[in-house]
């Protein structure tokens, strides 16, 4: 009899617990597939074909309703303005803060992807930026908290 219950109770919670992992799966696949450029937090993959590396700061772009633009170069914060018309998209009024870095080049290759980046992309959770001549130049990938 102890047995049986000691079975039926193992069942049960065994049920829950897949039930739970079932649920949160669903509300996963469900963020990825609903992922916009706006409030979304795209971390840096790559600039150019060259993996980003961390090494102070994440480096990172966060795109706010209201037109305006945040972010980390890698070692520095910056702040602007995009202006978004449908998979175009410019950025204007980019400023940073000017921390001495111990790797500048993923500071500079980012800020020349502000600057150059004509169209993007957004499939799944990746965004990919390109240049006038439609090449690649940067990939982010939406990370959730």
């Amino acid at each position: 009899m102890i047995k049986n219950i000691n079975l039926l109770v193992l069942g049960f919670l065994s049920l829950f617990f897949v039930a739970c992992s079932s649920n949160t799966n669903i509300q996963k696949e469900q963020l990825k597939s609903n992922v916009s450029l706006t409030n979304t937090y795209w971390k840096a993959i790559s600039f150019f074909d060259k993996e980003v590396k961390v090494f102070r700061k994440e480096a990172h772009i966060k795109f706010q309703k209201e037109g305006r633009v945040i972010g980390n170069l890698g070692c520095n914060n910056f702040f602007g303005q995009f202006n978004q018309n449908g998979e175009n998209i410019k950025f204007s009024k980019v400023a940073s803060t000017k921390m001495m870095c111990p790797n500048i080049k993923t500071e500079d290759a980012f800020a020349k992807v502000l600057s150059g980046v004509k169209t993007f992309k957004i499939k799944g959770e990746s965004m990919s930026f390109f240049d006038k001549e439609n090449k690649e130049i940067a990939r982010f990938k939406a990370v959730y908290f």
